[in-house]
């Protein structure tokens, strides 16, 4: 499975901590939904090219997966996520508990293979460089947005 960069070295002297409830909040859900996405937006009306991205891979699975809007708490959920993942942009795809990572990583699983391998699912026969948006009118396999309050 590709690894995640991360970061080396202490926070900074001015990183605020994460809001303990809020981070016993988005654990909860992390293991909760075996396949949970925070993004910018929702599935149906993603706010952003990364997030919009992701969603296309989910959706090219046919994958169903949790997803949260950070945009209402963006700030805090960064917070949180990097005390969780050592990870502060937005998309954050986790499976089964562990953060995968964001649009770039999850692209290249996807055109590798190793992203079917870690959702246990078989690869489509057809992969593009980038997953088109679905023309048809088939609903893709997700569950609705999770709220976090």
């Amino acid at each position: 499975m590709t690894a995640c960069a991360k970061p080396s070295g202490p926070a900074p002297y001015n990183a605020r901590m994460a809001d303990p409830e809020l981070k016993s909040k988005v654990e909860e859900l992390i293991g909760a939904n075996p396949v949970l996405l925070f993004m910018k937006g929702t599935p149906d009306m993603p706010r952003c090219g990364f997030s919009m991205r992701v969603v296309q891979v989910l959706d090219q699975m046919d994958v169903e997966y949790g997803a949260i809007d950070v945009l209402p708490a963006l700030q805090p959920l960064r917070e949180v996520t990097t005390e969780i993942a050592d990870w502060q942009t937005f998309p954050q795809l986790y499976v089964n508990g562990e953060l995968l990572g964001g649009a770039d990583i999850i692209q290249e699983m996807y055109e590798s293979g190793e992203l079917g391998e870690a959702l246990g699912l078989e690869q489509p026969e057809t992969v593009a460089a980038t997953p088109a948006a679905a023309t048809t009118g088939d609903l893709p396999a997700q569950s609705p947005p999770l709220q976090i309050e």
